[in-house]
């Protein structure tokens, strides 16, 4: 088949286009190619940049493709040209979406499933709402791409993805952890690590990507890909110990109090005072999803950081020093702490 790829060559489009190679398709790229990639001559590069408006139509008005797969669609005008300029020019049409399009809905519940999509919205917050407008954006893509369904049939497949972990992932948030671990320091734990959460192994959505080109049930279709464990932060940093081999000491601090501090829970990327769980019932009876079990893709992915990652460290690991400090003074404070309280017990008694 015919594959255009926008995006395609950081972290999950990297290794959907390796697998879509190894499956035999004929693959197109499409983006700015400041990432370099070693496809070599096995695909064919159209450079651009698809937030200009009209680049992509221009790139592309002439030419049909079996499947588009487009990764980096961030904001409603970019999923409109994308409509545009292949409606009646493609088979299928795959748009990457995220789970936070879930997380800026009023009190979204626990699991979330894919008819959640349609409770209310919050407000935008005061302060810091990159996220609220990283999500609104990416519900405005997926609106884009249910009304060119129903209105003209357009073959789009929405699916929705919690954190991506796996190698070659750029973010660095799990090398994060992996990192501090593997220094045997203390580990900074806010609100004890009890927020739970399903993220997603890269393998796994690839494979599924992969294996349902042209699938016409998914057409006009929202999926949740999600691991099918539910984990806490608290359990992963301890599977992270038991995999790399290491005695972890976790220090329980609370969230506020830490963001107090100058890192703040910068330290604890995947820290969150609310359950975020996908549910992947769905995705489970029309796509034959089953998720590499939890312990397998951790170890494959700290193997691939420790051996074959080459880059700096994630910018958040600036601060261990201070971290060890303010493990070493909040349990000394604590321990001072539990002293006086039962001074007062006993002089109460």
């Amino acid at each position: 088949m015919k594959v255009l790829v926008i995006g395609g060559t950081r972290f999950l489009g990297y290794h959907l286009v390796r697998e879509l190679l190894k499956s035999g398709h004929k693959v197109t790229l499409f983006n700015r190619g400041k990432t370099p990639d070693d496809f070599g001559q096995a695909v064919e590069r159209v450079r651009g940049d698809r937030t200009r408006r009209g680049e992509l139509r221009r790139q592309f008005e002439n030419r049909e493709f079996d499947v588009v797969i487009d990764m980096i669609a961030y904001r409603r005008e970019e999923t409109e040209e994308a409509v545009e300029t292949f409606s009646g020019r493609v088979g299928h049409f795959i748009h990457i979406s995220t789970g936070s399009v879930y997380i800026v809905t009023r009190d979204y519940p626990c699991p979330l499933r894919e008819s959640d999509f349609s409770r209310e919205v919050i407000s935008r917050p005061a302060g810091q709402d990159d996220w609220w407008v990283y999500g609104v954006n990416k519900r405005d893509c997926e609106l884009v791409l249910r009304e060119a369904f129903e209105t003209t049939g357009f073959p789009a497949t929405i699916f929705r993805l919690p954190i991506v972990i796996g190698e070659r992932d750029y973010t660095l948030r799990a090398y994060s952890y992996f990192l501090r671990v593997a220094d045997g320091g203390p580990v900074l734990l806010p609100d004890a690590g009890m927020n739970v959460f399903t993220h997603v192994y890269q393998a796994d959505v690839i494979r599924t990507i992969a294996r349902n080109l042209l699938n016409r049930k998914t057409f006009g279709e929202a999926y949740n890909l999600a691991m099918e464990e539910i984990v806490s932060l608290r359990g992963f940093v301890q599977e992270t110990a038991a995999v790399l081999g290491k005695k972890v000491e976790l220090v329980d601090i609370p969230g506020r109090f830490l963001e107090s501090l100058p890192p703040g829970t910068s330290i604890s990327p995947f820290s969150n005072r609310r359950p975020f769980v996908l549910a992947v019932n769905k995705a489970r009876e029309d796509l034959e999803f089953r998720s590499t079990p939890f312990r397998d893709w951790l170890a494959r992915t700290i193997d691939w950081f420790f051996t074959e990652y080459r880059g700096e460290p994630p910018a958040n690991y600036r601060w261990r020093p201070l971290e060890v400090e303010i493990a070493r003074k909040f349990k000394t404070r604590m321990a001072e702490l539990k002293q006086e309280c039962l001074s007062l017990e006993v002089k109460n008694g």
